[in-house]
């Protein structure tokens, strides 16, 4: 609305007068001011005219109404997040959101038959992908590890660095899972229950109906059934871990022969999805051992269509890989869990991707995980700090430049909070960081090899072999002979027990993150008080045993080798400085494990300070496998990580024997009062006599030591703020499809975990 003052508005009042005169004559006078004053205010007089005029100012209102168009062109696209065709960019909703179809009634069109793989999965993967909306790849995690898978064959890993990776590629009838308390549970996937026999003998499991191999086949109990068998056919000649199976069932006939598809141990209804195992024995762990990944289901058919199979020249069977070789880097088709191998470039890194047809309910929220081998600490240190990689192993000392301690409790870092990290129960984050302080149930161990193995003459000494010789190089009976090594001796076991130095590496380099133990089981098992402090760092003690068990000075260091055979020094020429042992022992650590390669470094000291010479040096994660699995070493550093939550998954790979599908480390160790003890440990049903059980185990073993049992790990993880994990349990690797990566838009992460 506008206001303006109108134009003047004249108004001219002419006057005339008529004056008498002459008769019949009219005469015009000259007006003055007067005469317009006389008229009334207002009136001024126009000479030029002769006429007094009147003038009026009028002010005019008047009101505008004004319309102002202006074009704005919006980005037009899909702007709903939940729909297929989501578009981050779009800023007017254009109604063209797809939505597509969904889980349930693409895999219900899929086992109907009305829908084939290739469209399923297309289908599957539009509906389910994670969408990229941020500036952080919201939709891939990038991870740092010090060692690379040994292999993707469940049937025949047992290091961590492969269950990390099998356990996304292939599933298990139960697995464990976090509870949200810290506590571990076990919780259904394959199976959906299980009943037992009054006799506590035979398992009867019912099994998901919906679930395909990454192929598009569908499981079937007969799968399980192969699976199972294979781990005892194949017997998991590099890593041992068949024992976890091998203590409950067989897979034989009548005869006792191997069959592939259980004997008389099972049966199986594939039309019923159901299947049964009897075992040896009633067993309080049995479901806990099926839910580690040697329990995990392959594709048979595939299995048997890529397996090896070697006959003799009289048609018997020669060898029988199994197909291991087609197994070894997790192949396309053989599992049912949420991803698959996209790449694996050895001691580089490992690729996965969706399996877009997973049987579980959901979207991805990570459509591509690398895992990276970095062995290098500073590396890996700069590449978290950079933001390169989201989380991985970051070594204990420089937890300081991501997590404090809040002394004042006030929630801010304040001046000199980030000095040390000595209190790691209250730790807390910096900005762009998440820092937990977990108690684990992993122990730190070094192994003891009783019958250790050499390189052959003219073999490449870069590559162990296994078809390498014993070491023979102690006399047990005094006749000349050597007829054992010297490793197989109680007392030189004892003595290095002493000689290594406990506390300083639970205190000092490992920055008191490993808590005490003193026997297999650790804190928060049943039965950890069956154990008691035994062995302390104790350079005298040590001394003092190999000299009641006979191993005086005599030897000439300088000719020591690995098997070779040593240069007994003439009694009258001793000078008390010569070496006890007739050969070398070979210390291992892997590299990228600094706090290994420090305790190895120890314990070498040490044992060179009372005559015993050693030999060694950090390996690469491939080449320290190897040596393990030939058996090409003396003594191991190494850790263990639960495979099921009772304490004979500790006793048993620890300090059991073969004979009772023992040993996990192949060390050879076969002690009948141990093995008695366990046994009853394994299958009795009475809490006292368990425990019992392993009380004698422990008073068993401790008079003749396997492995140097060092302490439980209790530390601080890091990661990034924008990683979401699941709950956390002490036990088994993580869930990738459970996990989430919050987008960062505009420098602000979006949602919370």
């Amino acid at each position: 609305m506008k206001t303006k003052a109108n134009a003047l508005l004249l108004c001219t009042l002419m006057i005339a007068s008529a004056l008498a005169g002459c008769a019949g004559e009219d005469v015009e006078r000259t007006l003055t001011q007067a005469d317009c004053d006389a008229i009334g205010d207002g009136y001024t007089l126009d000479s030029g005219n002769n006429a007094c005029v009147l003038t009026v100012t009028e002010t005019v209102t008047e009101t505008v109404t004004e319309t102002v168009t202006e074009t704005v062109n919006k980005v037009p696209g899909c702007t709903d997040m939940a729909a297929n065709n989501y578009d981050a960019a779009a800023e007017e909703n254009d109604n063209s959101c797809d939505y597509g179809m969904a889980q349930a009634d693409i895999m219900a069109a899929y086992a109907a038959g009305t829908m084939d793989f290739g469209n399923a999965t297309y289908e599957l993967e539009k509906s389910r992908k994670c969408r990229e909306q941020g500036s952080n790849n919201p939709c891939e995690v990038v991870e740092m590890s010090i060692g690379d898978a040994s292999t993707i064959d469940p049937h025949d890993a047992y290091d961590s660095a492969s269950g990390d990776v099998i356990e996304q590629v292939y599933d298990t009838l139960y697995r464990y899972a976090g509870d949200g308390t810290g506590n571990a549970i076990i919780e259904e996937r394959l199976a959906t229950g299980y009943s037992v026999s009054t006799d506590g003998l035979t398992y009867t499991f019912t099994l998901r109906d919906d679930v395909y191999f990454s192929n598009g086949d569908k499981m079937e109990a007969s799968d399980v059934v192969y699976s199972w068998c294979r781990v005892l056919g194949y017997g998991s000649p590099d890593s041992h871990v068949g024992w976890i199976l091998e203590q409950s069932f067989d897979c034989n006939d009548a005869d006792g022969n191997h069959h592939d598809m259980g004997g008389a141990s099972f049966t199986y209804d594939n039309a019923a999805n159901t299947f049964s195992v009897t075992l040896f024995a009633p067993s309080s762990a049995f479901i806990s051992t099926i839910a580690y990944t040697v329990g995990a289901v392959i594709n048979a058919d595939l299995c048997e269509a890529n397996r090896v199979i070697e006959l003799d020249a009289d048609g018997n069977v020669s060898s029988d890989d199994y197909c291991h070789a087609w197994m070894d880097e997790g192949p396309y088709g053989a599992g049912t869990n949420a991803y698959m191998v996209q790449s694996w470039v050895r001691e580089d890194r490992l690729v996965l991707v969706p399996n877009w047809i997973y049987w579980e309910s959901g979207d991805y929220n990570i459509n591509r995980h690398t895992v990276s081998i970095v062995t290098e600490a500073s590396t890996r240190l700069l590449a978290f700090t950079d933001g390169e990689v989201d989380f991985g192993s970051v070594n204990i000392e420089d937890l300081i430049n991501f997590c404090y301690i809040d002394e004042n409790g006030n929630g801010a870092l304040d001046s000199g909070e980030d000095a040390a990290l000595d209190d790691k129960p209250n730790v807390a984050s910096k900005d762009g960081y998440i820092c937990s302080y977990r108690e684990t149930f992993t122990t730190t161990l070094a192994a003891f090899n009783l019958h250790p193995q050499a390189l052959d003459a003219g073999e490449d000494t870069s590559n162990t072999d296994a078809n390498s010789s014993l070491v023979l190089n102690h006399d047990s009976d005094g006749d000349g002979t050597m007829d054992m090594n010297v490793m197989e001796t109680a007392a030189l076991r004892e003595a290095v027990s002493y000689a290594f130095d406990y506390e300083t590496h639970r205190r000092e380099t490992y920055d008191n993150s490993l808590a005490p133990q003193y026997g297999p089981i650790p804190t928060g098992f049943l039965y950890a008080d069956t154990q008691t402090e035994t062995f302390t760092y104790d350079l005298a003690n040590a001394e003092a045993i190999l000299e009641n068990a006979g191993f005086i000075r005599q030897y000439d260091c300088a000719s020591l080798s690995v098997s070779g055979a040593a240069t007994v020094v003439a009694e009258a020429d001793r000078t008390g400085d010569e070496c006890r042992l007739p050969n070398i022992l070979r210390i291992m650590a892997n590299e990228g494990n600094d706090y290994r390669i420090a305790m190895a470094g120890q314990i070498a000291e040490a044992l060179g300070t009372i005559g015993v010479a050693t030999a060694g040096d950090a390996k690469p994660w491939a080449e320290y496998l190897t040596m393990y699995y030939t058996s090409t070493w003396d003594i191991r550093f190494s850790g263990w990580a639960p495979d099921y939550l009772d304490p004979d998954n500790y006793w048993s790979p620890f300090a059991g024997g073969h004979s009772i599908g023992g040993d996990a480390y192949g060390t050879g160790y076969e002690n009948s009062a141990v093995n008695d003890a366990l046994v009853i440990g394994r299958t009795s049903q009475d809490d006292a006599t368990r425990e019992q059980a392993y009380v004698d185990a422990f008073a068993a073993w401790t008079a003749d030591p396997n492995m140097i049992i060092i302490g439980q790990y209790n530390g601080i993880g890091v990661k990034h703020d924008d990683i979401c994990s699941p709950p956390y349990a002490a036990i088994g690797s993580a869930h990738w499809f459970d996990y989430d990566k919050l987008p960062m838009v505009d420098g602000a992460l979006v949602g919370s975990c």
